[in-house]
């Protein structure tokens, strides 16, 4: 049969239901609306298609799985870890993200060595084009006395979790493009005391001062600048400080009884990287399940 006769055929049938001409094209033109329907809803499923993304302590954990949401909402990611002997687990993330349909890069090194972090965004530009948006996760963490902590302790925390956060958050201002975001990963002990944490805690602290004063530098450009306050989450970053009981103390301060999952925290970060989180900015938003509130 061919498509006129089709045509008219279905024509035919719908006079002989009592239906008129413009039934007849809409039914005609029914499958082109459903397609471009379809196309919609698929663009509308990836808010991200385009946009490209740093993620940082990418290697696993809480990184992997922000770089993970942001490839199916549409980003390329730019992987980075820490340590060389680490990178097959890096490669698992990146192949996460290419199953996800986006492109993905590695890098690797120390953030607190400067020529590191420019050559982080460098890789955006090279292989992407561009950076949209930067999600600072990495960090370092040692339980121990303050009183107790070597000078070296020290410089290994604050060298990760301050000044590693600065380069980055330096060339962030100069390489997001407008209408960026930038997402600093805290922790809740800003908001709270627990003994062992003081260095921690301390050189994390900067990472909401940082986030309030960049948003109010960039906003003309419609940056937004925002942080995440988890609180313990199930991960080995989390236990390779505690024990069982430790543990359990903490899981029990939050109102469920439980330490939080990744993938608790995972739809903050996927927000606060749409285009919907506009308005949000200059923000630490806490994520614990009210281990601490404030």
């Amino acid at each position: 049969m061919t498509g006129k006769t089709s045509q008219v055929n279905r024509r035919r049938a719908l006079r002989m239901l009592g239906l008129g001409a413009a039934a007849a094209t809409t039914a005609a033109g029914g499958a082109g609306l459903v397609a471009a329907q379809s196309g919609a809803q698929g663009a509308a499923a990836k808010p991200l298609s385009g946009k490209v993304a740093i993620v940082t302590g990418a290697r696993a954990n809480m990184g992997r799985a922000f770089s993970e949401a942001l490839a199916k909402m549409g980003a390329d990611i730019v992987v980075h870890y820490h340590r060389a002997d680490t990178r097959s687990q890096a490669e698992e993330t990146a192949n996460l993200v290419r199953a996800a349909g986006q492109r993905a890069v590695l890098v690797q090194g120390d953030l607190g060595d400067v020529a590191v972090v420019r050559e982080m965004y460098g890789a955006a530009e090279r292989a992407f084009g561009g950076v949209d948006i930067v999600v600072n996760n990495a960090g370092a963490i040692i339980k121990k006395p303050l009183a107790d902590f070597t000078d070296a302790e020290f410089d290994q925390l604050d060298r990760v979790n301050n000044r590693g956060l600065f380069y980055s958050l330096r060339e962030a201002a100069r390489h997001v493009r407008p209408g960026g975001r930038i997402i600093n990963n805290g922790t809740s002990l800003l908001a709270g005391a627990a003994p062992g944490y003081a260095i921690y805690a301390g050189t994390k602290a900067p990472v909401e001062e940082y986030t309030r004063m960049l948003a109010k530098e960039l906003g003309d450009k419609r940056i937004t600048v925002n942080a995440i306050a988890p609180g313990p989450v199930n991960t080995p970053f989390f236990h390779s400080q505690e024990n069982e009981r430790s543990t359990a103390y903490a899981a029990g301060l939050s109102t469920e009884g439980r330490l939080g999952e990744v993938e608790d925290i995972v739809p903050l970060v996927e927000f606060l990287a749409s285009p919907d989180s506009q308005w949000t900015n200059g923000q630490t938003l806490w994520v614990n399940g009210g281990y601490l509130v404030r």
